[in-house]
């Protein structure tokens, strides 16, 4: 068997996956495996900003309905978030953080400290102002209001 194969498996970007025994044996590739995806971080951002419909979700992020479905679908699976039905007829849900969802208030907030500290603070702020702009439109759409 080459090294390569015996190492893990390379993908289209020539990068080598992790081996599923180091993800089993690693909680920060364990954690990265289940948040880590863009999409799942910025949905969880936006949950603490008080959105909780998908509608406002979609808006605010700007992502494809399919993409979204499918993130929330996993974050429900993985404890992440919990469905609640808001409404029967249509059927609605909301998508409400769980203990364990809301755990990761401090994973985003040194993200964002992060990005602060080597973004530059104008540029957060203009876009802070935006995506709070944008999230407000949201709530007040769906009669929810942005927390």
């Amino acid at each position: 068997m080459p090294a390569e194969q015996a190492s893990g498996r390379r993908a289209a970007s020539g990068v080598r996956a992790p081996r599923k025994a180091s993800l089993q044996e690693c909680p920060v590739a364990r954690t990265l495996q289940l948040i880590g995806e863009w999409w799942t971080v910025l949905i969880v951002r936006d949950a603490f900003a008080g959105l909780t419909r998908f509608d406002q979700f979609r808006r605010s992020l700007d992502i494809s309905p399919a993409i979204l479905a499918k993130r929330l679908q996993a974050m429900v699976d993985a404890g992440i978030m919990e469905r609640r039905r808001y409404n029967e007829h249509p059927p609605r849900d909301e998508y409400l953080l769980t203990d364990s969802g809301r755990a990761l208030r401090p994973v985003i907030a040194a993200l964002r400290d992060w990005g602060e500290q080597h973004f530059g603070r104008d540029q957060i702020e203009a876009e802070e102002q935006e995506h709070a702009a944008a999230c407000g439109a949201a709530g007040k759409k769906s009669g929810k209001r942005a927390q």
